[in-house]
Parts: C-alpha cells; sequence; structure tokens
C-alpha cells in the first residue's frame, strides 16, 4: 500500500497535473506566482521570468483550465493618461501550491 504522501504525488502525475506544470515556462510562472505577494499582472511575469507577454498569457490560459492559477480583469490607471485599461491580475492557487510541494515530496529522497 502507498504512504499518503505517495499516493496524493501519484494523483497530480496520474491526471496530467504534473506534466502540465513542469514544462518549463509554465513551472517558471508558477515559481515566480508563488513567490510574490499577492497578484501579478501579466507584464510583470513577462518581465520577471523573460517570456513574452503573449506566450505567458497562453500559459496563464493553460494553468487557469486546470485550476493552477486565478485571474481576475481590473481597470487601472495607463501611464501618463487619463483613462484606465484592462489589465488581467494572476495569482497562484492552493492547489498549484500543493501539487508543487507533494511532487517535490515524491521526487527528494
Amino acid at each position: 500500500m502507498l504512504g499518503p504522501m505517495l499516493a496524493s504525488a501519484l494523483k497530480f502525475i496520474v491526471d496530467g497535473t504534473a506534466e502540465l506544470m513542469m514544462q518549463p515556462a509554465r513551472f517558471k510562472i508558477l515559481q515566480y506566482l508563488r513567490q510574490s505577494q499577492g497578484a501579478r499582472y501579466v507584464d510583470q511575469i513577462a518581465k520577471a521570468t523573460g517570456i513574452h507577454p503573449r506566450m505567458v498569457s497562453h500559459h496563464l490560459d493553460v494553468l487557469e483550465e486546470e485550476a493552477l492559477v486565478d485571474s481576475t480583469y481590473l481597470l487601472v490607471n495607463a501611464r501618463d493618461s487619463k483613462r484606465k485599461v484592462a489589465v488581467r491580475m494572476c495569482r497562484a492557487t492552493p492547489k498549484a501550491d500543493k501539487a508543487l510541494d507533494d511532487i517535490r515530496e515524491s521526487v527528494t529522497p
């Protein structure tokens, strides 16, 4: 019989979550979001990770479909302008934290 931690990590491996998260760009994005204080917008994520903003948006879409990232849109003031622009604010979910922790524990001797 499998221990509870290994069984939990295997769940993420079997359902494909681990493979989806371990794609290098997605892993970088998730790590950045986990280390950030609060939500971050796409351009912040792109600058911090060195990934093009369009690719960041694509990877965020994939991660959001698996409930690993939450996104909301906010209106914020644009620089040197009186008008507001919509920005996508993202944060890692507790599911992402648990999956990464469980995977780390399953591969650590």
